[in-house]
């Protein structure tokens, strides 16, 4: 059986431009490419990848569809499923609510939640809710009564009229996608049955199929990111929103301590019963129970885990937290400097890390997940150069 291996983020940066993997990494895209095509090993990306690759400025566009290139061609359409798809299979498994032992592989590229489909107006109340969204804007003054004789000339009982959606129509095969691209990461044959669906000449499932269908493309979407990565469209909130919310949350906590640390009143004895290795441990233990057990009593009212259940059914959960948490000490005693969007992300990575075979990290989160997947057998390799020998000990050649 091959090994499962995890890249880190930078890693396709490195190993996607030529000169920058001659200098630093001799000779290991050779060899991870020659064991690939061996069958000895299996590449899998996840959408954190995705969401730490997608260019943030213009000037980083084409290294970004490097990236992106870099990474089909080692995955393909390996991938782990999103993060909350594991997190609530894993919770459901503790809860007794799912027997089968759970398996994040995907092999259809398939890195986005169930949920995904909920972003595209793939139903023909987002129509017209958009609809009503625009008379409001074209007759801001409008009486009641003017917006409903608005509405009645574009719709009849919910539904489009014949000759709106005729015109409709005529736009899904010859209008402008403009406005479609802006807000859904769509390529334009895709978009185009979007399109259609709204006009009445496609189907929800085509046009559900057709979204996901460019989300299971990563080339594209580093195009996308690249055009729109200015714009906070709903789907730009949905890839990168949770990380800067945890990064504020983390930066409020790190202002905390800094501000005890200035107290002339407050003693290193004082600071490190509240903040100690010990105390930090307990309330890493804390922040992993409230946060499974918010997810737990989503999926079944009332219900409660203990830590043991946690430990034994949420590895993915577990060691995402715990790997964070531990990082955030170390950000905010050992080694202070303030926290970055990317320190959650790589938590999202870390939630993989059971899962596979060799595990890749960058120096700093490796010695944190390495602690807690120790016992699922997983490598933490915290060098890309050290990666090629890390796989041949554990048994991979060509």
């Amino acid at each position: 059986m091959p090994l499962r291996v995890y890249l880190d983020s930078s890693d396709y940066s490195v190993l996607s431009d030529p000169d920058k993997a001659e200098r630093e990494v001799p000779g290991v895209l050779a060899t991870l490419r020659r064991l690939k095509d061996a069958g000895a090993v299996e590449f899998f990306f996840s959408a954190a990848h995705l969401t730490e690759m997608a260019p943030v400025q213009p000037d980083y566009a084409d290294a970004a569809l490097r990236r992106g290139s870099m990474l089909v061609a080692l995955c393909g359409g390996n991938c782990l499923v999103h993060h909350e798809t594991l997190f609530r299979a894993e919770v459901s498994a503790a809860l007794g609510l799912s027997s089968i032992l759970y398996d994040p592989t995907d092999r259809t590229g398939k890195w986005f939640p169930e949920g995904a489909a909920e972003m595209s107006p793939v139903t023909e109340a987002d129509q017209l809710r958009s609809i009503k969204s625009t008379i409001d804007d074209v007759i801001p003054n409008a009486t009641r009564a003017q917006r409903r004789q608005a509405q009645r000339l574009l719709t009849k009982g919910g539904k489009l009229r014949p000759a709106f959606r005729d015109a409709l129509q005529r736009g899904a095969v010859e209008g402008d996608l403009t406005e479609i691209l802006a807000v859904y990461p769509m390529r334009p044959v895709d978009a185009r049955v979007l399109a259609r669906y709204v006009a009445g000449t496609a189907t929800a499932a085509e046009a559900t199929a057709a979204f996901e269908s460019s989300l299971r493309d990563p080339r594209w979407m580093m195009q996308w990111f690249d055009r729109h990565h200015d714009k906070l469209t709903p789907f730009v909130s949905w890839a990168r929103g949770p990380a800067a919310q945890l990064t504020d949350k983390v930066r409020e906590m790190a202002r905390l301590v800094e501000s005890m640390r200035a107290n002339p009143l407050l003693t290193e004895e004082t600071l490190s019963s509240m903040y100690g290795p010990a105390k930090w441990e307990e309330r890493q233990t804390t922040l992993l129970l409230g946060i499974t057990n918010k997810l737990a009593g989503s999926l079944k009212p009332g219900a409660t885990l203990d830590i043991a259940l946690i430990e034994r059914h949420c590895p993915g959960i577990s060691t995402a937290i715990r790997s964070m948490h531990a990082a955030w000490r170390s950000i905010t005693f050992d080694s202070p400097r303030n926290p970055k969007e990317s320190d959650f992300v790589d938590a999202l990575h870390a939630a993989y890390a059971p899962y596979v075979d060799v595990f890749r990290a960058d120096s700093f989160m490796a010695p944190h997940v390495a602690k807690q997947v120790a016992r699922f057998g997983t490598t933490v390799a915290p060098k890309l150069s050290l990666l090629p020998e890390i796989l041949r000990q554990r048994g991979a050649s060509a």
